[in-house]
């Protein structure tokens, strides 16, 4: 079998074939790499030697025709001077006798051919050709090569001012030709010589790198079969080469890799199984969790929807939502269908929070949260939706606020009766004495302005206590707290204003929309402001800071007004505790039950004399209610 032959047979079995188009064997790139190296040092060396050879040899040339030209200078000034063309003539034909002096010529001072060798026909005329009206003008020795109309032979022509001794009156000029044919020459011979040792030479390495490539590549085609076979499932072969160099290194290092993909072949054979069954695992988990889970891809495609996640989102299990996109069965206006967009548009801004879902006139509270999964490249590649149904949750935590509402009535009877007692004592008072005193002057009227107050007083504190008892009927909806703010801080200027009070407020551009009830947070600030200025009878500040940081939506209210002692600060908001001359104690047990239903903390802190600062602490979250 042909050497091409046995190499194409060994990319071909059964029926595949490995061989691709334009394929070139190892051998026969390795002697065309080696041909065409050996090719380009030749050229090289050829092209350098002849370069250095043509220098060197015009060198010589130049400096004979130089060294001619200035000692025929020398000797002729004199017979220039008085014109003998006689001499001049005898001495132009006396220095052709060098073989290499194509003609001499002497020019006069006036440019005419004082004497030329082999032509005194020429003598006494003017030259016009442009080499000779070049040296005729030549104020200082030059050379060139050209090549004359007559022949193909490059010639050398040099040629020399002459001067008096001491003078600068050129009195003629001498001209040498050179014939350069033997310079040529010498140069034809070098390449001949260059090209006849370059082709033994290139024949040589074409039959040396011939064996070093069959070296090379008979290991190579055993390789190549054994990776043919390996590519085909054969996977328990062994390979033994013997060449004593890298070769054998790499058929070593291929039976190893072999033997390695087999024992990884074998693990992820193991691996695969393991994986199967916790896939299993997994989808029986997610099936039987009472947690829904909804994950979604980058674009917005549902890649994977357990049960609970069907009966908590009212989507028949029956019904295929794989594999769609996730916003089409919600509508537009769907607080649910935003909160998913914001969460596809900007996935790490989506925290734990609460979802009201509206069925019919029932009210559904999930607990939802949202995990990214990401790529090799850390981009989002899907987001994953918890969703928990705290309905009873949040049932159980309204009964138990309830209860605790009446177990504290027990506590607040006891503010009660103290509060009660002293219109009611008033009222009695007045109505004992009205059948005694009622024609009395004045009586009347002092029953009439005292009995009422009382009353109203006593109504005040009774709504009060039913607004602190009653449960919460709050209009929960996204709120932009810089507005109600700003619209509590204008209803309180008249009173700031009246009492000398300078209202000063930073509130930072970047707090969130939160789920709130509107009108009973204006109610809490404007309440907290109103404690503030009622603790500042001959004026002072009120200092209003709002900011947003760590998921948190922080309010401070500061005073300089007279303040309390520390250790009131924990029974500040209770029922019926109050540190002022008149009061009823209820105003910040409200605005602590107000803050409470928010989800939110509010605390005091003070010292006397040095003023106090109310903080409340509200959940930067975007709770939304969701009406499917």
């Amino acid at each position: 079998m042909s050497p091409e032959k046995r190499e194409t047979a060994l990319f071909q079995d059964s029926g595949h074939s490995f061989k691709k188009p334009g394929f070139v064997s190892l051998r026969y790139r390795f002697i065309l790499i080696t041909s065409l190296m050996l090719l380009l040092l030749l050229t090289s060396l050829a092209l350098v030697l002849g370069i250095l050879q043509t220098r060197t040899i015009q060198n010589r040339i130049e400096r004979q025709g130089l060294a001619i030209a200035k000692n025929l200078a020398a000797v002729s000034v004199d017979h220039l001077i008085t014109y003998n063309y006689i001499a001049l003539e005898k001495l132009v034909n006396q220095a052709v006798n060098n073989p290499e002096i194509i003609y001499v010529i002497i020019h006069d001072k006036e440019g005419k051919v004082a004497g030329y060798s082999g032509r005194p026909d020429l003598q006494n005329k003017v030259m016009t050709d442009q080499v000779s009206l070049n040296a005729v003008e030549a104020k200082e020795p030059f050379v060139t090569v050209n090549t004359p109309e007559s022949g193909r032979t490059p010639v050398m022509n040099v040629a020399v001012p002459v001067y008096l001794s001491g003078s600068r009156d050129q009195w003629g000029t001498i001209r040498v030709c050179l014939s350069l044919e033997l310079m040529h020459q010498q140069i034809r011979q070098t390449l001949w010589s260059i090209l006849i040792l370059g082709s033994m030479a290139l024949a040589i390495g074409i039959l040396i790198s011939n064996w070093a490539a069959q070296r090379v590549t008979k290991p190579l085609e055993t390789l190549v079969k054994a990776s043919i076979d390996a590519a085909q499932g054969n996977l328990k072969q062994s390979i033994s080469i013997h060449t004593r160099d890298e070769v054998e290194i790499l058929a070593s290092n291929f039976t190893f890799m072999i033997q390695e993909i087999l024992a990884q072949k074998q693990q992820l054979e193991d691996q695969l199984t393991e994986i199967l069954q916790l896939q299993q695992y997994t989808e029986k988990i997610l099936a039987t969790m009472s947690d829904g889970l909804l994950a979604v891809d980058a674009n917005g495609m549902v890649t994977a929807i357990n049960p609970a996640a069907h009966s908590i989102l009212n989507i028949p299990n029956g019904h295929i939502i794989k594999g769609c996109h996730v916003l089409d069965y919600f509508s537009k206006e769907s607080p649910f269908a935003n909160y998913i967009r914001q969460s596809l548009e900007n996935p790490s801004s989506r925290n734990q929070c609460e979802i009201h879902l509206q069925n019919g006139e029932e009210t559904q509270v999930l607990l939802t949260g949202a995990g990214i999964l990401e790529s090799n490249q850390k981009k989002p590649r899907q987001i994953i939706f918890n969703l928990n149904d705290i309905t009873v949750l949040k049932k159980l935590e309204a009964q138990i606020r309830q209860a605790q509402r009446l177990a504290d009535l027990g506590t607040l009877a006891a503010g009660m009766a103290h509060e009660i007692r002293n219109p009611l004592s008033a009222i009695k008072t007045y109505v004992a004495l009205l059948p005694k005193k009622i024609d009395k002057p004045g009586f009347l009227e002092k029953f009439q302005r005292t009995v009422p107050r009382e009353i109203n007083r006593l109504n005040a504190l009774i709504e009060e206590l039913l607004e602190l008892s009653r449960p919460p009927k709050y209009n929960f909806k996204l709120t932009d707290i810089r507005e109600v703010l700003g619209q509590s801080i204008e209803l309180m200027e008249a009173n700031f204003k009246s009492r000398n009070i300078d209202c000063q407020w930073d509130i930072s551009n970047k707090l969130p929309r939160i789920i709130a009830d509107t009108d009973q947070l204006q109610k809490v600030f404007i309440n907290l402001m109103q404690n503030g200025a009622q603790a500042m009878p001959e004026g002072g500040r009120v200092i209003i800071n709002a900011s947003y940081q760590e998921k948190l939506l922080r309010i401070d209210f500061r005073d300089t007004g007279h303040g309390f002692p520390p250790e009131l600060a924990q029974s500040i908001f209770t029922p019926f505790f109050t540190t002022k001359a008149r009061g009823t104690g209820l105003g910040l047990a409200i605005t602590h039950k107000v803050i409470s239903e928010h989800g939110g903390q509010i605390e005091a802190k003070s010292k006397k004399g040095e003023g106090s600062c109310f903080s409340v602490s509200l959940p930067g979250k975007h709770d939304v209610e969701l009406n499917i």
